[in-house]
């Protein structure tokens, strides 16, 4: 008798513990599993072939709506984007298209030339910085050491196309030497679109 409700105790044990572990309606595994699952309700951001480019996030800032953490050669780095229009069209805006931009580069001299540095608000990311030349966005990445006082003749703010501020020498305390760039218009062409 023992035996006989021991396997009934086991069997409906094990019972639920499959009924627990089974799918959801969305196919979703139970809480104990991480799996990622193309229907996760998570916003993508895609580029114009399609390709899945990561995960849509927001650091807080101005001139962007929305950005993606992009892993770099072992780096993560923030790449912002915004709708495609902002500021080029007089204020209308497209609904679902976006192209990169991040504004927050300086350079040593006016007219933004000379040496760049990518002056950083906020985020847990190496610092970054997008740069427009006509339909090219190039993503600048700091180098990995301490942000030093430099002395900056222009710097990008935000707008399209993002205008230079050739304005006096300024000093921002928050910058960094670039330590690469990488075309971003070539690996992730443009419009860039938010889905599932």
């Amino acid at each position: 008798m023992f035996r006989l409700n021991l396997r009934w105790f086991l069997s409906a044990l094990l019972l639920c513990l499959v009924a627990i572990d089974a799918p959801a309606e969305d196919g979703r595994r139970g809480e104990g599993h991480h799996h990622a699952h193309p229907n996760d309700g998570r916003a993508r951001l895609y580029d114009a072939r399609g390709a899945v480019v990561g995960e849509v996030v927001y650091v807080s800032g101005r001139g962007y709506d929305g950005g993606v953490v992009l892993n770099v050669k072992g780096v993560f780095v923030f790449a912002g984007f915004a709708r495609v229009g902002t500021f080029r069209t007089g204020g209308s805006t497209a609904s679902d298209e976006m192209m990169w931009q991040y504004p927050r580069l300086a350079y040593s001299g006016e007219n933004c030339s000379g040496t760049p540095y990518v002056y950083y608000e906020r985020g847990t990311f190496r610092p970054s910085a997008i740069e427009r030349t006509g339909t090219t966005a190039t993503l600048y990445i700091a180098r990995d050491t301490i942000s030093e006082v430099t002395q900056f003749g222009s710097n990008i703010y935000e707008g399209y196309p993002p205008p230079c501020d050739r304005g006096a020498p300024l000093h921002v305390d928050r910058a960094w030497p670039v330590e690469s760039t990488i075309d971003l218009t070539q690996l992730h062409p443009e419009p860039l679109r938010i889905g599932r």
